[in-house]
């Protein structure tokens, strides 16, 4: 503008689904998150109706102040005291945020229990409706009656992720090649049947993926951005985070798949450490080359980060420490993520990740379902013949990477 004052209008593409929630799904989070201090851009026109004069769906919102944080990455624990913020909040469903105004009563639940202060009165104006996850709208979802939340109970809505996929691979699944490089390895078209039969254990275990209690600090229902990687943080001059941009489709969810490290402060290396030690660079760096200091000095600062956030957690955010310390936390992350995977041709994925799971059953015990015999089983032929095939398979993704 004339006077130096700058906006960003956001248009979304014409394939992003869900149309209209998306949008008004968006800005009520925006806006919820602004009335708790989390620094977001602010929004000052949007529609959801592409029957206007833009003739589409748009949010004009502030420009994000500050550098993006690929350009300037300084300590942690900034962002950490706004995930302290984030993960304070009581929502009491799961689903994703509307302005009560934007939705139909009976796609409502409320934002918070009756018992939860509301000296804001979020309550009159903000709602948990379906999920924007655009992975329950996607592509001939869209046309299918789903659950699509809200959902009172996390298990509920872990089974709307396997039933989804479900329901679209009987309606639709059709015979499929798996594409190179994988085609050797299963050779010929593999029925949908066969990942039919992998859902049917995925539901038989989804009870018992969360703990039994609604009140278990995994249960509880989490806000989260959901693709937080370095092109969506800003920081000021003084490297304190300054704004968080494109919270498209964010979902609140239990706490157990909401923990876990942001894309920019994941571990680098293959395998977690065995205990939190600050990161060094090599003995021998002095004598390194440019090009491998280089790339030493970018594993270290990697290395650094995933550190500093670890440490900042356990010292500040002992909740979310203590989820990211949970027994089998990346081995459920994986199986919840697979099976809302669509039908590909591709077995293999879901069922190591079924297996994994039914391997480690019983540290599920500690959670409250001690006693309870594992519903699914795998032979031990089956599983030794699945391991090496797997083996093969990751194989030939690493030669096809590099």
């Amino acid at each position: 503008m004339d006077d130096g004052f700058e906006v960003i209008v956001k248009i979304p593409y014409h394939l992003t689904v869900p149309k209209h929630f998306t949008t008004e799904s968006e800005v009520a989070t925006l806006d919820f998150l602004q009335s708790k201090g989390i620094p977001i851009p602010r929004v000052y026109a949007w529609s959801s109706k592409s029957d206007n004069a833009v003739g589409t769906e748009y949010i004009i919102m502030e420009k994000a102040p500050g550098q993006p944080l690929e350009d300037r990455v300084r300590l942690v624990t900034s962002y950490i005291e706004l995930e302290i913020k984030l993960f304070s909040l009581r929502i009491d469903a799961f689903g994703s945020l509307y302005y009560k105004e934007t939705l139909p009563p009976h796609l409502q639940a409320d934002i918070y229990a009756a018992d939860t202060p509301d000296e804001s009165g979020d309550a009159k104006r903000f709602c948990v409706g379906p999920a924007a996850d655009y992975m329950f709208w996607r592509g001939k979802r869209d046309g299918l009656e789903l659950d699509r939340g809200p959902w009172r109970d996390p298990h509920a809505y872990l089974r709307a992720i396997g039933t989804k996929e479900l329901e679209l691979t009987r309606r639709f699944g059709k015979p499929l090649e798996n594409e190179f490089p994988h085609g050797d390895m299963l050779e010929g078209k593999i029925a949908p049947e066969a990942y039919i039969e992998l859902f049917d254990k995925y539901l038989a275990l989804s009870s018992y993926l969360l703990p039994k209690s609604r009140d278990n600090l995994l249960n509880r229902p989490t806000l989260r951005h959901p693709d937080l990687n370095p092109t969506n943080i800003f920081v000021s001059d003084e490297c304190e985070v300054s704004c968080i941009i494109d919270w498209q489709h964010t979902t609140v969810l239990p706490f157990l798949l909401a923990a876990g490290n942001p894309p920019i402060f994941e571990n680098p290396d293959p395998t977690p450490p065995k205990d939190y030690v600050a990161p060094t660079l090599p003995e021998n760096y002095a004598s390194l080359n440019p090009d491998e200091k280089e790339y030493a000095d970018e594993l270290h600062r990697r290395r650094m980060l995933f550190y500093l956030y670890m440490i900042f957690n356990g010292k500040d955010n002992n909740d979310h420490f203590s989820a990211m310390r949970s027994p089998l936390l990346a081995q459920r992350q994986h199986l919840i993520d697979r099976a809302g995977m669509q039908w590909t041709g591709n077995t293999v994925t879901l069922q190591g990740a079924l297996m994994r799971v039914v391997d480690g059953w019983g540290l599920l015990a500690l959670e409250g379902h001690g006693g309870v015999e594992c519903p699914v089983s795998f032979g031990a032929e089956e599983s030794e013949a699945f391991y090496e095939l797997e083996k093969n398979w990751f194989n030939a993704n690493i030669l096809v990477e590099h």
